[in-house]
């Protein structure tokens, strides 16, 4: 493919999206990609995933339901750090090898 025409092809596709960010539904690909991922994209890489024919924009009605798939995750996240279930921990990447060391020796 002509550069030309590819990065054209881009530019064409960004220019029909009219928001900064879309919900996108991916394309199975012959490279392991698989079909129906929804995720929220930046215009530009929308253009690029349409381009390549490795997604498709997200109707209205799946774009409402990732949104409030979101939330409800968002919601979720919330309760359980309230109730002290998650806990997070910063550990240097030496603790962090020693750590997956012992697990490794633990399972065997």
């Amino acid at each position: 493919m002509d550069l030309r025409e590819y990065y054209a092809k881009i530019r064409a596709k960004a220019e029909t999206i009219p928001d900064a960010f879309v919900v996108i539904v991916s394309n199975a690909t012959a490279d392991g990609g698989r079909d129906g991922i929804k995720t929220e994209v930046a215009r530009q890489l929308a253009a690029k995933l349409l381009a390549e024919d490795k997604a498709r924009l997200a109707s209205e009605e799946e774009t409402t339901a990732y949104y409030t798939a979101q939330q409800a995750a968002l919601e979720k996240a919330g309760e359980l750090q309230e109730e002290g279930r998650i806990q997070l921990a910063v550990l240097s990447e030496a603790k962090l090898e020693a750590l997956a060391k012992s697990l490794s020796q633990a399972r065997k």
